[in-house]
């Protein structure tokens, strides 16, 4: 092989000897810019094809010893064991509110009755088993879990205050409440849950129509609303504007929710509305979700009639206003109870998207338990902000249809009362 490159080399050379000559008695006057080779002499040439040769000779011999002890050199780096991520090691006292705390102050910090983790059943009950099997090695208690992760959610405190007033390191605190949010959004379906049994959708429906301000929708199945929420993003050192979208029953509890950068989000991109896109029987046959504005017209999403034209499209949106206070309840329970939602802060929208499950979850674990200390509904005020700029559409041809059908059943049940 190396013989056919050295004759290779030499016939190049000498091909282009015989060129130059050629060309230099044809022409010498442009010598110097069309073979800039001829500027270089006889000996330089032989000089050049000698180091070639003595480079590749030398990254021969490199390659042979080399070869001789690569085998050596790559035994040790397979037996080497892989690097492992550091483990939670909680090596510090236990932390239980519930005997911190007497009863008004563990109202007053947490914004839920003592009863609700004390009796069988309630809400340290429901963490305990998914806590223990899921936890970190090395993990606290659940209980201590539990009482860090709940006073992180209850409170606006960022970790280090948390950390100071507690006696933990806030790194440690910091790893502690986030296995938490993550733990809890890994069972996302066994505290939010959308209703999937027939049984299940017969009693969301039932649910409704024991309303009275809003038993007239006889189909209604969910109610939709937004929040725009600032959160403080650590990958991106601003405070950057998210959307919340939440989906609850007649109970005030939270079937679905979801989160998406303001800029991002649309209603069609959301999970359900992906779902519903392509399978309308997620939810039962004729049903429908009532939202505002923001959202688009659907045969399964009934939102209020923008132009008023007649007497009775003025009536259908005042029907509609009961939906949404119900879902401005809910919104506001959860900023009440919940009050990190004033301040969030969170590495990136994931873990956004973690603390936002977590809220709903622990929410309807409160109404599950019927912890009605917040008095839902007797006060009001304003967090967060609405997503005014964002506008849905009503050019869907079966949502039109579907809001007239709606229109006239509703109308006219109403004016038969």
């Amino acid at each position: 092989m190396e013989e056919r490159a050295v004759l290779a080399n030499i016939a190049t050379i000498i091909s282009k000897d015989l060129l130059i000559d050629q060309q230099s008695r044809n022409s010498k006057s442009d010598t110097g810019s069309k073979f800039p080779l001829l500027d270089v002499s006889d000996d330089d040439e032989a000089e050049i094809f000698a180091m070639m040769m003595s480079q590749r000779k030398t990254k021969q011999k490199r390659k042979k010893r080399s070869g001789e002890n690569t085998a050596a050199a790559q035994e040790p780096q397979k037996s080497m064991p892989p690097v492992k991520a550091p483990k939670l090691e909680w090596k510090y006292a236990e932390l239980n509110l519930l005997h911190r705390y007497v009863d008004t102050q563990f109202e007053s910090f947490l914004h839920m009755r003592k009863l609700s983790f004390l009796a069988s059943k309630k809400i340290h009950q429901a963490l305990e088993e998914i806590l223990k099997r899921n936890a970190l090695p090395g993990s606290p208690t659940p209980q201590t879990t539990v009482s860090l992760a709940l006073w992180k959610l209850c409170t606006d405190e960022h970790f280090e205050e948390i950390a100071r007033k507690f006696q933990f390191p806030w790194s440690v605190c910091q790893q502690v409440v986030r296995s938490f949010w993550h733990i809890v959004s890994d069972h996302y379906e066994s505290f939010i849950k959308w209703p999937n049994s027939i049984q299940a959708q017969q009693q969301t429906l039932i649910g409704f129509q024991n309303l009275a301000k809003l038993s007239c929708f006889k189909e209604l199945f969910g109610i939709i609303a937004l929040k725009r929420i600032e959160v403080f993003l650590e990958c991106e050192h601003a405070e950057v504007a998210v959307v919340m979208q939440l989906i609850c029953n007649a109970e005030h509890k939270i079937i679905d929710c979801y989160v998406e950068l303001e800029q991002d989000y649309t209603f069609e991109e959301s999970p359900i509305g992906q779902t519903l896109a392509l399978n309308p029987r997620t939810m039962p046959a004729g049903s429908y979700l009532i939202g505002s504005n923001s959202f688009p017209l659907k045969s399964y999403l009934i939102r209020p009639i923008e132009a008023e034209c007649f007497r009775k499209d003025a009536i259908f949106n005042s029907l509609l206003e009961p939906a949404y206070q119900l879902a401005d309840n809910v919104l506001d329970t959860l900023s009440r109870r919940f009050n990190t939602l004033y301040a969030l802060e969170a590495r990136d929208l994931n873990e956004v998207r973690l603390i936002v499950e977590s809220i709903c979850a622990m929410h309807n674990l409160c109404i599950e338990n019927q912890d009605d200390y917040l008095d839902i509904g007797q006060h009001t005020f304003s967090w967060g902000g609405t997503v005014s700029v964002h506008k849905g559409s009503e050019k869907d041809v079966k949502g039109l249809r579907r809001r007239v059908e709606l229109l006239d059943a509703v109308v006219n049940s109403e004016h038969d009362d």
